[in-house]
């Protein structure tokens, strides 16, 4: 037995060792179990956007829209500041920026929903009010190939061929260039599915929304509407 207590007391040690290592180098980010990596884990999968109204405030603040992938990463999740009971859940976040020794920020985490909003210069996620209508830029996006892709109906076959979309990489490479968060459409409390509505132009300037829901961790299209559809 004494063999074995020496053996635990090693392990235990070389344990605690160990953990301080992971703290003390990776700052925490190595240990996905964590609150707040959990947190940043479902920021991270998910597209977030600002609304035209609050890329004003940002403009003001001098924080450019690039700034915003590396700040979600760096910032800390003061969850005592936080709404985290409701859907939305709203997390508080405070972290430098490129330009910005600290900037404070609310990010909209809507239950099921693959987009989320933040909201730039809020110090207070109990008074946060996300947005409803208007449209929103893009400011993050998961770093995956494809993330959008449509059903196999020949409703919506029929468009992607009027629409000269036939292949997810062009639907995609459009969202990238000048995809918009289309708020009046979209409807990310609905349960148990959110409706996300995403405006964007085709190579020929044609203005379309589709619409979508979130199925294994991509974008799932299920309808088009644009001007002169003629697959109704």
């Amino acid at each position: 037995m004494t063999n074995f207590y020496k053996r635990l007391l090693y392990y235990g040690i070389g344990f605690g060792i160990g953990l301080i290592f992971v703290f003390f180098f990776f700052n925490t980010r190595g240990c996905s179990w964590l609150p707040e990596n959990r947190v940043k884990d479902m920021i991270s999968s998910r597209i977030v956007f600002i609304s035209d109204s609050n890329m004003l405030v940002l403009k003001n603040l001098g924080i450019k829209k690039t700034e915003i992938s590396q700040y979600l990463e760096d910032a800390e999740v003061q969850f005592s500041k936080s709404k985290k009971s409701e859907n939305p859940k709203i997390y508080h976040l405070e972290g430098p920026t490129k330009s910005k020794k600290q900037f404070v920020a609310q990010i909209v985490l809507y239950e099921n929903a693959f987009i989320c909003e933040l909201l730039p210069n809020q110090f207070s996620a109990q008074n946060a009010i996300p947005s409803k209508k208007g449209l929103g830029t893009p400011v993050h996006y998961p770093v995956k190939n494809n993330l959008f892709y449509s059903d196999s109906s020949a409703h919506t076959i029929c468009q992607r061929k009027a629409l000269d979309i036939t292949e997810d990489s062009t639907l995609y490479r459009l969202f990238l260039e000048n995809g918009r968060v289309n708020m009046l459409n979209s409807d990310l409390s609905k349960s148990p599915k959110p409706i996300h509505c995403i405006t964007l132009k085709t190579d020929v300037g044609q203005k379309v929304n589709f619409f979508s829901t979130y199925f294994k961790e991509k974008s799932r299209i299920y309808k088009f509407v644009f001007d002169e559809d003629v697959c109704k």
